[in-house]
């Protein structure tokens, strides 16, 4: 019966789960230069989120790593300083943040806060549904965890591990191995099931689990509603603790929509299940800007507004799966400041 599933499933999977924005790798002959803030643009933004000081930092970064492009310390440090400066919203500075963080890769491998970082910046592909870089990211992983088993990971080191599958997946979508891939998503969502049943006073493990069953539920064909359910369920364990969060995750500098992110999913979740009674609580809550006061906290205020407005139409609705930003958004909602996080996967009812 299962093979039945997916094999009807095939053609769907290959369309929608990260495939359908797939951008081309670069070739070997490319060799445009990464922005950086010395374009004006680019500058203006950084300066506008950072300041003057962290435009001249940057640049200062930059050009020792173009100076220097064998120095493994020059090259992590300035991937490292360009890759928040992309998380806080300036996605131009990707391709640089990459570039270095790659270079730096390439020299030491061994570096465990460089391959972890990497590794997680992939993402911002994955959610965007490019695979390009898919075998990058397993390579990264595979150097990050050191061929050590899941059950001896330490829980920090899971939630690399769980990252590290879903760059495994895409490797496998890249090479035609649907069924493969399917098999790889179930098979990550048992050990994180069973992580969170092991740790289940870790309430980042309920926070991870929950935002890849909403991930799944919007990108995978069978199961869906069953995928929210269980998202729900362990997004409101963070909701009732949100307290116990690892600090970092909330950091009021680093992450300041952290909270909004995730209980604005919590609250699509219960409209998809039909229970807007329990959405609207949390909607009306997100419509109330909280201190640090952000741009991305103004968005997100207005579309739960928007929804207390039209709740009717979204009640049972799938395609509000998985929640917005489901796209490059997704990666810098929690940290953005003044610029907006994009829209293109916001999900409204016809009217």
């Amino acid at each position: 019966m299962r093979a039945q599933t997916y094999a009807t499933a095939i053609a769907w999977f290959g369309l929608v789960l990260v495939s359908g924005a797939c951008r081309p790798p670069a070739t070997a002959d490319d060799t445009t230069p990464p922005p950086t803030v010395s374009d004006s643009a680019v500058r203006e933004e950084v300066e506008a989120l950072f300041g003057p000081v962290r435009v001249e930092q940057l640049q200062e970064l930059a050009d020792a790593a173009d100076a220097a492009p064998g120095d493994f310390n020059a090259r992590r440090e300035s991937g490292m300083a360009h890759m928040w400066a992309t998380l806080g919203g300036v996605l131009e500075l990707q391709p640089r943040a990459e570039a270095d963080l790659e270079a730096a890769f390439d020299l030491d491998p061994t570096d465990a806060a460089l391959t972890r970082s990497l590794g997680r910046f992939y993402n911002m592909r994955a959610v965007a549904g490019d695979r390009s870089k898919a075998d990058r990211q397993v390579e990264v992983y595979a150097a990050h965890l050191g061929g050590r088993k899941v059950g001896t990971l330490s829980d920090f080191d899971f939630v690399a591990w769980s990252f590290s599958r879903l760059g495994a997946i895409l490797d496998l979508r890249n090479r035609g191995r649907l069924l493969a891939a399917l098999s790889e998503i179930e098979a990550l969502e048992d050990s994180l099931a069973a992580r969170v049943a092991a740790h289940p006073d870790n309430v980042e493990l309920h926070a991870l689990a929950g935002n890849f069953a909403f991930f799944f539920a919007g990108n995978v064909p069978m199961g869906r509603v069953e995928r929210v359910q269980t998202a729900v369920a362990h997004f409101e364990v963070v909701r009732e603790r949100w307290d116990e969060l690892r600090r970092g995750a909330k950091h009021e500098r680093l992450c300041p929509n952290t909270r909004e992110n995730f209980m604005f999913e919590l609250a699509e979740g219960y409209l998809v299940l039909e229970q807007p009674d329990k959405a609207a609580p949390i909607h009306r809550e997100l419509t109330e800007i909280r201190e640090p006061a952000t741009r991305a906290k103004e968005q997100i205020a207005e579309v739960s507004a928007e929804r207390l407005e039209h709740a009717d139409r979204y009640v049972g609705d799938m395609d509000l799966m998985p929640p917005w930003p489901s796209d490059v958004g997704n990666c810098v909602v929690c940290h953005a400041w003044t610029r907006d996080v994009p829209m293109d996967s916001l999900y409204t009812a016809k009217r």
